[in-house]
């Protein structure tokens, strides 16, 4: 991994991702402090999995700028922001089903430089701070999709991240396992010092354990607060919750 120093925020400013003319991502400014979490929220098509993708090298950027502390990273690839201690998840896990999990923990931990013995602790200590390393020796394919979703996790915990980008971990959990994930957010953040960005259509995940929201619609920032404001923030309430119930 690159030698930085520990950075305090991960930032946009004035981001746009245009597609065909269509405007997925507008202007968007957001900010993810270093040491706590922050929710991404939004109705479908409100551009949250565009920035997503933005901040994280997948999609390139239209317009603005993306800051990893004072670095700024935009037009970097997905690997060389990884290696700078940017991680993300994938909402398929991307794990590979013939290998066992912890051999997949501990690709994560050699993507970001670690090798052999390093490798296999890093994996093991991540695995232990998720609550499956007693799934270790299995294999990928016979485990459960919640501890298949641990694992995906695990091997991003595994590169030891300065900010961790989570895209909808709790995506066919029960409520059980939902609660059980979402206490496990707090313990990786609190065990690395990390920020979390996460994005996640479960919202008593994200008003359960989000220091602050930030929402989108229709490409565009219309809110950004802590879980009290936004609950009752008029612009929320008709863009999300408003026509999610109605």
């Amino acid at each position: 991994m690159d030698s930085v120093s520990p950075v305090d925020v991960l930032s946009t400013t004035k981001v746009c991702v245009y597609f065909e003319g269509v405007k997925a991502v507008d202007e968007v400014d957001l900010e993810v402090p270093r040491g706590r979490i922050t929710g991404l929220i939004g109705p479908n098509g409100a551009g949250k999995s565009t920035l997503f993708n933005a901040v994280s090298g997948f999609v390139p950027l239209t317009a603005g700028t993306v800051h990893f502390g004072a670095q700024d990273i935009s037009g970097w690839s997905p690997t060389r922001i990884a290696q700078l201690g940017l991680v993300r998840t994938f909402q398929d896990t991307r794990i590979f089903k013939r290998l066992t999990i912890l051999e997949n923990v501990e690709l994560g931990a050699m993507g970001s430089g670690l090798l052999g013995v390093k490798a296999r602790k890093a994996a093991g200590d991540a695995l232990e701070l998720l609550g499956v390393s007693h799934l270790s020796d299995e294999l990928a394919a016979n485990v459960a999709l919640g501890d298949e979703r641990r694992a995906g996790i695990a091997r991003a915990v595994a590169t030891e991240p300065d900010f961790l980008l989570l895209d909808e971990p709790a995506a066919g959990l029960d409520d059980d396992e939902t609660a059980a994930l979402s206490g496990t957010i707090v313990a990786i953040r609190d065990a690395l010092g990390c920020g979390v960005l996460l994005v996640e259509h479960d919202m008593s995940v994200i008003f359960g354990i989000c220091e602050g929201i930030h929402v989108m619609d229709s490409g565009r920032t219309i809110a950004v607060g802590s879980p009290e404001q936004i609950r009752t923030n008029p612009a929320v309430i008709e863009a999300y919750f408003g026509r999610e119930h109605s």
